[in-house]
């Protein structure tokens, strides 16, 4: 059973003010924020979190570097294998 939610939270796109200026806008305009729609909320839709779900075709499971290309990407460190990783295991960084 899937549990979803709907939540209205604050537009990031515009800090919850419905407008947006400082790209193009003259001093003292502003535009209709496109995120919202002018409103200032955003609809966020979400499924409860349960369990985690298996991933197929996976034998072995490292650390992530990171994402930045400028500090560099990819696995780094010791490797465990995925079924370690689902009983909860991390491999040594």
């Amino acid at each position: 059973m899937t549990m979803q939610g709907v939540v209205e939270v604050e537009c990031e796109a515009c800090y919850a003010t419905g407008l947006y200026s400082g790209f193009m806008e003259a001093e003292g305009e502003a535009v209709i924020c496109h995120g919202c729609n002018g409103t200032g909320c955003a609809t966020l839709t979400y499924t409860k979190f349960t369990k985690r779900r298996p991933k197929r075709g996976i034998k072995w499971v490292r650390e992530s570097r990171g994402t930045f290309i400028g500090t560099g990407v990819g696995p780094v460190g010791g490797r465990i294998t995925y079924a370690d990783f689902k009983k909860g295991k991390r491999p040594r960084r």
